[in-house]
């Protein structure tokens, strides 16, 4: 696909661009030599983007001026721009940008003749919790908080706009983790601390994918044809229990986990307690209810659709992705240069 610059170059948009996922989606297509340009909200943003060859216009998504001048000339528009769930946020900020952001660009990108893709970033999180057998596509849509409520309610938006003639991808990604991310490293310092133990007698899974692997299946979405009018999870070839990630981020760090599980009252106890402090230190808390949720509940995925359709499968295995991840945190003074040792 081209827009007719020289060389065949692509002209693309990423939406929140200076976001991990939506960082690293720039900068692939920055190395892949299409023409890039970011909606941000800020000029130093633009002004950081700029050194990388990025053309940046500045604005939200929800405003539909700034979305328009971003769109023009844009060939496939990758849409990013989210609000990770954080406690004791308010909920309008969440559907200004999940809702209202992804209506503005679904409309501008009808408007605007050059826009032959949508490729709309979701989240696995819609479906809510998944029980022990992966989801595919087809499972209805559970979100269990405001920010998957928001993410399933722009998902429709963009599904309606398909099915009204937009050519539009859904991507739900699942568990992204690498160098970058600041979402997770709570959870990989609590391990390395040695503070992290299993919670409850049930078995956990998770579906990471390493951010490359991420930033790869988002390129093919915005580049095949067979990819417009369907949605795909995109997460690791293989799910994992949380017990054995742990594990695994403690073998990356040097160190081992503490053998021991905690009961699941004693947790939630101290969870509630957690939802109950002041805002400023809630986020310091060991737990809450939706750290709780996420320690105790499994999310796993079917990616069969990726691979038959896109011909993706993630690259990049479990320990070698976490020892990049906390080799980067350390070089960052995210985590201290030695884990903690029994």
């Amino acid at each position: 696909m081209t827009d007719g610059l020289p060389g065949g170059r692509r002209k693309v948009l990423v939406t929140g661009a200076t976001g991990f996922l939506g960082g690293a989606l720039l900068r692939r297509l920055v190395r892949d030599g299409a023409e890039v340009r970011a909606l941000v909200r800020a000029p130093a943003q633009a002004d950081a983007l700029a050194l990388l060859g990025v053309d940046a216009v500045i604005g939200v998504v929800s405003d539909p001026a700034a979305v328009e001048r971003a769109l023009q000339g844009v060939s496939v528009a990758y849409h990013l721009a989210g609000k990770l769930l954080e406690p004791g946020e308010d909920p309008l900020e969440y559907r200004r940008t999940h809702v209202d952001g992804t209506s503005v660009l679904i409309e501008r990108c009808r408007a605007q003749s050059s826009v032959e893709r949508l490729v709309h970033c979701s989240t696995t999180g819609v479906l809510g919790v998944t029980g022990d057998r992966p989801a595919d596509e087809q499972t209805p849509l559970r979100p269990t908080n405001v920010y998957e409520q928001t993410k399933a309610e722009a998902e429709l938006a963009v599904r309606a706009a398909s099915d009204a003639g937009l050519a539009a991808v859904i991507v739900r990604p699942g568990l992204v983790y690498g160098p970058g991310d600041l979402h997770l490293v709570g959870f990989f310092r609590a391990i390395l601390r040695r503070q992290f133990r299993p919670i409850g007698p049930r078995p956990v899974w998770l579906h990471p994918i390493y951010i490359d692997d991420m930033t790869d299946a988002l390129v093919r979405c915005g580049q095949q044809p067979a990819a417009v009018g369907e949605c795909f999870h995109i997460a690791g070839a293989e799910p994992v229990m949380l017990e054995r990630l742990a594990a695994a981020i403690a073998e990356a760090g040097g160190t081992t986990l503490p053998r021991h599980r905690i009961p699941l009252p004693a947790a939630r106890a101290v969870a509630s307690l957690g939802d109950v402090l002041p805002m400023r230190l809630k986020r310091a808390a060991p737990l809450t209810s939706s750290r709780l949720d996420f320690l105790t509940h499994s999310r796993m995925y079917s990616v069969t659709k990726a691979e038959e359709v896109l011909g993706f499968v993630a690259a990049t295995d479990l320990r070698t992705g976490l020892r990049a991840t906390v080799e980067w945190y350390r070089e960052h003074g995210y985590l201290p240069a030695v884990a903690a040792v029994s």
